[in-house]
């Protein structure tokens, strides 16, 4: 990595929908300099994530509603991403040059942070030191980051899975439906697991002990699989989808069953000319209304991970230049776990 010089994508045009390279551009500036007050950033790591597709379409009166404060992203602006990254210079007391840290600082090599200034949803303080006695860097941008504190929270207040249940997982590959999956396993749980590959449910079945899995695209009549998978219906659908795979699961619910929508990725390639606002967000879970949560959550998925009892495959592309190329892949349903990209080694 060339520390003389700032690397950013930004958007070059919204996408018309799934997202190709051509929409993000690269550009190239010095490195900022922190002013009073704040700390300059490198970046290590950047967390490939489906939620940004949404961040990509523009303002509109359909979903100005869930963007109380902006948009995330805009033409020109950085592409916004979680990273870790190493603070290289600090003017404020409480970073000091060593710090890892974690944040919302988008595609870049660098980034000038004021505390605050950056995640204000998901974390008050904007900014949060790693501590890497929890587990390795990268972990804290998968089962330590967001998607294992969506997963551990939702089934505490949504899941309340009980020994001999039945939950079922859409895109259960994915970094926040596999880890879902494995903690309603150690609740006692019977665990279905709907993904779009073989070597997808093959992964789930084999390496993650799911008790059934369901390769959607092949299986034809999705209802009688769900069915045939889940012979005492369905108690818990933890729902990463949406739209009528939802709703054929719904179908086949218990008495007393329990539904999160945690996403809605069948929609999420939708242009915002083709998008309508849908009642599939109202009760949708959000994580970051759990914040004074977070200490406690992420200290117990560092005890199961640390044990074994929980894991996540990671793909890492090499190079900022590969980012929108990973983008794209995984909105095509390539990944498996998590995937990321390295800007940079640590140092640590």
């Amino acid at each position: 990595m060339n520390d003389t010089i700032h690397r950013r994508w930004v958007l070059a045009a919204h996408p018309q929908g799934a997202p190709k390279t051509d929409d993000f551009r690269l550009e190239e500036g010095p490195i900022p300099v922190p002013g009073p007050g704040e700390f300059l950033v490198r970046s290590i790591l950047i967390g490939i994530e489906p939620r940004l597709r949404l961040m990509l379409n523009p303002t509109t009166e359909t979903n100005k509603a869930m963007r109380p404060e902006g948009a995330a992203s805009g033409l020109g602006k950085v592409i916004p991403s979680s990273v870790l990254g190493v603070v290289m210079a600090s003017n404020d007391p409480d970073f000091a040059p060593g710090d890892l840290v974690d944040g919302l600082l988008g595609w870049q090599s660098h980034a000038v942070v004021a505390r605050g200034g950056y995640n204000r949803k998901n974390n008050p303080a904007g900014i949060c030191k790693c501590d890497l006695a929890l587990g390795p860097p990268a972990a804290h941008l998968s089962v330590l980051g967001t998607p294992g504190l969506t997963a551990i929270l939702a089934l505490k207040h949504e899941g309340r899975l009980g020994p001999g249940e039945t939950m079922v997982v859409t895109s259960a590959a994915g970094t926040v439906g596999s880890v879902a999956g494995q903690l309603g396993r150690l609740a006692g749980a019977r665990v279905v697991g709907i993904t779009g590959s073989n070597e997808k449910a093959r992964y789930l079945a084999d390496e993650l002990g799911f008790d059934a899995t369901i390769n959607y695209r092949t299986v034809g009549d999705l209802a009688a699989a769900v069915r045939a998978a889940c012979p005492n219906g369905v108690d818990y659908h933890f729902d990463n989808v949406g739209g009528a795979m939802a709703a054929t699961i719904n179908a086949q619910f218990n008495a007393g069953a329990r539904h999160t929508r945690c996403g809605i990725v069948s929609k999420y390639n939708l242009s915002h000319t083709q998008w309508r606002q849908s009642d599939e967000f109202d009760g949708q879970f959000t994580v970051h209304d759990h914040v004074a949560e977070y200490t406690e959550a992420k200290a117990e998925l560092a005890r199961l991970l640390k044990a074994g009892d929980i894991k996540c495959v990671e793909r890492i592309f090499g190079g900022i230049e590969s980012a929108p190329a990973a983008f794209v892949g995984l909105m095509q349903g390539e990944n498996i776990g998590k995937w990321l990209v390295r800007v940079s080694e640590d140092p640590q």
